[in-house]
């Protein structure tokens, strides 16, 4: 249940001081959403709080952006939803200018190449385990493992869009488990 109505600029400082020093992605920012906007300020219910981050959870994109924007709409509609989502990601673009513009006035240093070359490899060993983590769960078969080896050639080899990709597969799915 809502408490009671923040005024714009306590909602947008509150949201921005939580962009700012939450590190670790949307989850780490959950705890801290939480203890301003339940405990400190009292704006929202515990309840409603919970029902808001499983909602948050549920939709697509960042889960703390989507929580910024169901705790403003819920605290005073969409003038301060828009609020909630600035005040959270000005932040996080503010220090991505600032790193791009860095890397683009450096870019051409010797050091600079070689710490991307490093970087870029272990994004990619990092993708490669997300694969196999998540490969070695859902492949409980050899006919799952032949189905996800067609999606990726398929994938590979044409220029289908991943989302019509995922929802045939979807429907595939839904098909051999019946």
């Amino acid at each position: 249940m809502l408490k009671k109505r923040p005024s714009s600029l306590t909602l947008f400082w509150t949201f921005l001081k939580i962009g700012a020093f939450t590190w670790g992605g949307g989850y780490a920012m959950l705890p801290l959403i939480r203890r301003e906007i339940v405990e400190k300020h009292g704006l929202l219910s515990e309840e409603i709080f919970l029902e808001t981050v499983a909602l948050a959870q549920s939709l697509p994109g960042a889960v703390a952006i989507n929580t910024a924007s169901l705790v403003g709409f819920a605290l005073g509609g969409v003038q301060m939803q828009c609020l909630a989502v600035l005040a959270t990601v000005l932040p996080s673009f503010g220090s991505i200018v600032a790193a791009a513009t860095l890397f683009l006035r450096f870019r051409e240093f010797y050091l600079v190449q070689a710490f991307f070359r490093g970087a870029l490899a272990v994004v990619a060993s990092l993708v490669a385990l997300a694969v196999w983590q998540i490969g070695k769960k859902t492949a409980e078969n050899a006919r799952d493992i032949l189905i996800a080896m067609c999606f990726f050639l398929l994938l590979f080899y044409t220029r289908i869009h991943p989302l019509f990709v995922i929802l045939f597969g979807g429907g595939l799915g839904v098909l051999l488990q019946r």
